[in-house]
């Protein structure tokens, strides 16, 4: 048996140096996802309290929003003044652009399956039947293709 030389002991330390650092690259790749999905989280959890809030002290938007049942009571809906109906419809469109967005983060891996599955999903299925019913169409066409499979298991379960 040979003595290994003094550069096959150097390529082997190189070689194991560069699986080390590979290994640590990996790690903090997936360490820098999980702090991008975290934060994803509190950005949509600081929007929706920011949101609520606003709602809950809107003299003008919480009127609209209680009378037409959230936008569900289309007979309500049709009855509201030019100014309301405006109200309701970009408060429905700030609703679909929230749920276009999360769909996307879910697309690009930034945002819980758990929490898509559950919260999202549920979500598209009450609001988009009123944001279409006012008019409001989905711009993205992934976001359309969902906002309709959706749409569709909710008919099926109907049935």
């Amino acid at each position: 048996m040979k003595k290994a030389s003094w550069k096959d002991i150097a390529e082997l330390v190189g070689i194991l140096a560069i699986v080390a650092s590979l290994v640590s690259v990996a790690f903090q790749l997936r360490q820098t996802q999980l702090a991008l999905v975290a934060s994803t989280y509190q950005a949509r959890a600081f929007d929706a309290i920011a949101e609520g809030l606003h709602i809950a002290d809107s003299e003008y938007l919480l009127p609209v929003l209680v009378k037409t049942n959230h936008g569900e009571s289309f007979d309500a809906v049709a009855s509201l003044s030019e100014g309301d109906r405006t109200r309701l419809f970009h408060f429905l469109r700030t609703r679909m652009i929230d749920w276009d967005n999360e769909h996307y983060q879910y697309q690009s891996g930034f945002l819980d399956a758990g929490f898509f599955e559950v919260t999202t999903k549920a979500q598209v299925r009450m609001w988009a039947p009123r944001w279409r019913a006012i008019g409001l169409t989905e711009g993205r066409g992934d976001f359309k293709e969902f906002v309709d499979s959706v749409l569709q298991e909710q008919d099926h379960v109907k049935e």
